[in-house]
């Protein structure tokens, strides 16, 4: 079983499963839950969106194999 660490003060998450860190990203806008899986979105700066950045998916986790934890 995998866990997801989603700090939504620092904007970052953390995978790991059985100890060992699979994925350590930053500048995460969001952890959309979906058909399935959870969708990780990263921010990332875009000279076309009218804000200056546009969010992206990274990651897709399936539900059935995660837990996802969310600190602040």
């Amino acid at each position: 079983m995998q866990t997801l660490i989603f700090n939504t003060t620092e904007k970052t998450i953390e995978v790991n499963e059985g100890g060992i860190v699979l994925y350590n990203l930053e500048n995460i806008t969001t952890v959309k839950p979906l058909d399935g899986y959870y969708e990780v979105m990263q921010r990332v700066d875009s000279d076309t969106a009218p804000s200056g950045y546009s969010a992206i998916p990274v990651l897709r986790l399936p539900i059935c194999a995660t837990n996802m934890r969310i600190i602040k």
